[in-house]
């Protein structure tokens, strides 16, 4: 298919060859009237005949320059020869100008040194040269009209041709070398993936591994129940990482997810909620959950991103304000979900305050962003923390929906870094 610009220019070209045609059509006719008649055996008008002809055959000259050039050599040729046999036939006996080719000589030859191959517009140009310097006929200016005529716009040509081959194979050579840099730059990302994920399996997973067996074997060896609940919820949570860190493994190595297609909508559970408020609870944050209006059906996106702000938020709860009462709100309206997490001022300091890099926020805000919603997470007057999601509750998505459990672990995102007051990894 032709590209725009080369249409563009496709079009600006024809232009002009209409326009040139117009233009020595009235020139060849102003210098018939004028001065330029013939006296030979074919008429005062044998001449402006085979000037019309070649200039008549310019508009075609963008799509079939070989048959314009046939026509233009064989103009000249006929010209030179009839002069040749009879003084006068086609050419003034005493003309104003030197020249004897066609007045519209320069534009092909340009168009030929552009269009055609160079041997072949060579060859042409060769026989229109020829026949307008008339070497059996020596004259100074009429050798220097000839040259002026064909060979001047020839060596123009294809020196303009040259430089913009040249500058098309620098370009070409640069967007070359961009597309090899990208190319090595996503050989290298892969293979940093690679390298993170088998690091990774190797390390991450061993250690966390190691804390969820030991959560185990705790909770069978002692007789305490608190000790026995407290390591319980250690294995859980060890059990949900370890999860989490397969999927985001898989996403490393292979760079998307591979799961089987469902429904394309589904409801963020009360349940869902409930386990994260019970295990804020388990923690020591005294949390209370409300719901207001219907829950409805939103697309998986919608519901992994609430699940998300909720997890983030009261992770950032116990790290920064441990043992601190915490409400958690979720309004359904028409078109919209809202999701608040608010705290108290923190009474006591962790130690786990100070262990953050400052990312989980800002990914929450620009989950939510992207989806369409608004984020906002902020100290309030009496020295505590709020954060409010605010999610329409539907968009357009591809993703897979996430099943009860896949709530209670999401699966296929970056496990959200833990910060309240201060953002923390």
């Amino acid at each position: 298919m032709t590209s725009a610009p080369q249409a563009n220019e496709a079009r600006r070209a024809q232009a002009f060859l209409v326009l040139a045609m117009v233009a020595f059509m009235l020139l060849d006719l102003a210098l018939y009237r004028n001065v330029q008649r013939t006296s030979g055996p074919l008429g005062p008008a044998a001449g402006l005949v085979l000037s019309l002809v070649v200039d008549a055959c310019l508009p075609f000259l963008g799509r079939f320059p070989r048959t314009v050039a046939l026509v233009a050599c064989a103009v000249t040729v006929v010209a030179a020869v009839g002069d040749m046999l009879a003084l006068g036939t086609f050419t003034p006996a005493e003309q104003i100008t030197p020249v004897t080719a066609p007045p519209c000589t320069p534009v092909i030859v340009w168009f030929l040194v552009h269009r055609l191959p160079r041997p072949k517009a060579l060859a042409y140009v060769t026989v229109l040269a020829v026949s307008a310097i008339r070497p059996w006929v020596p004259d100074w200016e009429t050798v220097y009209a000839g040259l002026t005529t064909t060979i001047l716009p020839a060596v123009l040509g294809l020196y303009i041709r040259a430089r913009r081959e040249l500058v098309e194979s620098l370009r070409d050579r640069a967007e070359s070398a961009e597309r090899e840099q990208r190319l090595l730059a996503e050989r290298a990302k892969a293979g940093e993936r690679q390298r993170l994920a088998g690091e990774m399996h190797d390390i991450v997973t061993h250690h966390v591994t190691e804390i969820v067996l030991a959560a185990g074997a705790l909770k069978v060896s002692t007789a305490d129940h608190a000790v026995q609940s407290a390591a319980e919820h250690i294995r859980d949570a060890g059990t949900r990482t370890l999860t989490e860190l397969r999927d985001l493994i898989g996403i490393l190595r292979h760079g998307r997810r591979h799961e089987p297609e469902r429904s394309t909508h589904v409801t963020l559970m009360t349940s869902d909620l409930e386990t994260l408020v019970n295990g804020a609870v388990a923690a020591g944050n005294p949390t209370t959950l409300r719901v207001t209006g219907r829950p409805g059906v939103v697309t998986p996106a919608i519901a992994r991103a609430a699940y998300r702000v909720l997890q983030e938020a009261l992770t950032n709860a116990r790290k920064h304000a441990p043992g601190t009462p915490v409400e958690v709100e979720v309004a359904y309206d028409h078109h919209t979900m809202t999701v608040t997490i608010s705290n108290t001022s923190p009474v006591i300091t962790s130690e786990l305050a100070a262990s953050g890099s400052g990312m989980g926020l800002d990914g929450l805000r620009r989950r939510v962003t992207l989806l369409g919603g608004a984020f906002t997470a902020a100290s309030d007057p009496d020295g505590g923390f709020r954060v409010a999601a605010t999610l329409p509750a539907s968009v357009p998505t591809e993703t897979d929906v996430p099943t009860e459990s896949e709530h209670r672990t999401p699966r296929g995102q970056d496990v959200p870094d833990g910060r309240h007051g201060r953002e923390t990894t």
